[in-house]
């Protein structure tokens, strides 16, 4: 049975998207938030993240230790995340579950109380993670990479923020916070699983009531702008870390599924080029991923390596050389396919996870306004030439936006470390 589709605005100002599919027997419910860190003033860093903490930390109807286990105690799982553009509240349920999982949500994306005995305890626990972070190079890498591409730019701060910042925060800067961004009008709920469609309409119409509460629509859009650097880091660690960047494809860019694609060519699994030549032909390297990632107005590519220090130059020759060759040549209609039956495989698997749907409802909804189906994604796909993929290649990787970022103990002692020299 096809799953049906169903878009509905909401009187209280939320947009709601549902699938419904009889087949499962649970439902995933997610709460989007129009607001990430790519939105926060610098002094206020790591604010949306805060809040996606503390809201947790007890709601009008509930104590903190009652939203924690109110969904477990059902078999549930009840959690949040927080990145750039979006912050998320998510549940997955079983069915018969999912108006208590719709109460929780709305508890806490509308009625927080933001209490004050938890609010120093809280703020340890997230200078515990941001020291997590410091301390695991493949974080810190992606950090230092974002902050130095996006130099001075909203969208380069980190996530978590900062030492300075996170301590800064008060039940204050919490309250003032939320009420510019909680808002129904700044939120899209999306669900996909099984459930009766006007029952859920009905609730999400009480639950996310916000009446009594103004609200003005806050722009965020801002142009980001990619700066090229190269930058030698040093943290305690005995491999080398390295990511090699470029200036990327926004998600509403024509080209996007060419650049899905060369992504898989070059780093999607153990049969990808850069996995095969670097990792199993060549042993240097145990970690080798490659990352196309597309936000609204803009977006990254970014190869990352984890390997030895003495395998620098090796690994930045073999870079260069497939860089090289697939910006060059068209790759060849045998590989082209079994790259697309890998990512046609993948998409089609994954869709037959309630959470997987719910999350690709909602970043659709939010980035643009529709559900984006899995049938229209294979025929992109299958739409995507060996030609297409070239011109993609030589679009990005050119010497001038070509960014390199280590993190070793000792700095390489190489001068510039490229792939066009």
């Amino acid at each position: 049975m096809r799953a049906q589709y169903q878009k509905v605005a909401l009187s209280n100002g939320a947009t709601l998207v549902m699938e419904r599919n009889s087949h499962f027997r649970s439902c995933s419910v997610g709460v989007w938030v129009k607001v990430g860190s790519g939105a926060e003033p610098r002094s206020l860093n790591g604010v949306s993240h805060f809040l996606e903490h503390m809201v947790f930390k007890g709601t009008a109807k509930r104590g903190s230790l009652e939203v924690a286990t109110v969904l477990e105690s059902l078999g549930g799982d009840l959690n949040a995340f927080t990145d750039r553009e979006v912050t998320c509240y998510h549940a997955t349920v079983l069915s018969e579950h999912l108006p208590i999982a719709l109460d929780v949500l709305s508890d806490l994306t509308l009625n927080p109380t933001f209490p004050k005995e938890e609010l120093a305890l809280e703020k340890k626990v997230l200078l515990q993670e941001l020291l997590m972070i410091e301390e695991s190079p493949d974080d810190k890498i992606y950090d230092l990479f974002f902050r130095n591409i996006w130099k001075d730019q909203p969208l380069g701060q980190s996530v978590i923020g900062s030492k300075r910042t996170i301590e800064s925060f008060n039940r204050k800067t919490a309250v003032k916070f939320f009420e510019q961004y909680y808002h129904p009008k700044n939120m899209v709920i999306s669900i996909a699983g099984n459930f009766e469609e006007e029952k859920v309409i009905a609730d999400c119409e009480k639950l996310f009531s916000a009446k009594g509460r103004k609200w003005e629509p806050i722009s965020i859009k801002q142009k980001t702008k990619y700066i090229p650097v190269h930058k030698k880091a040093t943290v305690p660690t005995d491999q080398l870390h390295l990511i090699v960047g470029f200036d990327g494809l926004s998600i509403h860019d024509p080209a996007k599924f060419d650049s899905v694609v060369l992504n898989f060519y070059l780093g999607g699994g153990m049969s990808s080029r850069l996995f095969q030549e670097i990792r199993e032909k060549a042993g240097l390297a145990y970690t080798v991923d490659c990352d196309f990632i597309p936000f609204t107005g803009n977006g990254v590519c970014a190869i990352y390596l984890a390997l030895k220090p003495n395998s620098l130059s090796r690994c930045v020759e073999i870079l260069s050389r497939e860089i090289a060759q697939v910006a060059k040549h068209p790759i060849s209609s045998k590989t082209l396919e079994m790259v697309k039956n890998q990512i046609k495989g993948s998409v089609i698997l994954s869709s037959e996870s309630t959470e997987t749907r719910q999350e690709s409802l909602g970043r659709n909804e939010i980035s643009f306004g529709r559900r984006i189906t899995i049938e229209e994604i294979v025929r992109e796909i299958d739409k995507v030439s060996a030609e297409s993929i070239q011109r993609v290649a030589q679009r990005l990787f050119v010497p001038e936006k070509e960014s390199v970022i280590t993190l070793s103990r000792v700095k390489p002692k190489k001068g510039k470390v490229s792939l066009f020299v």
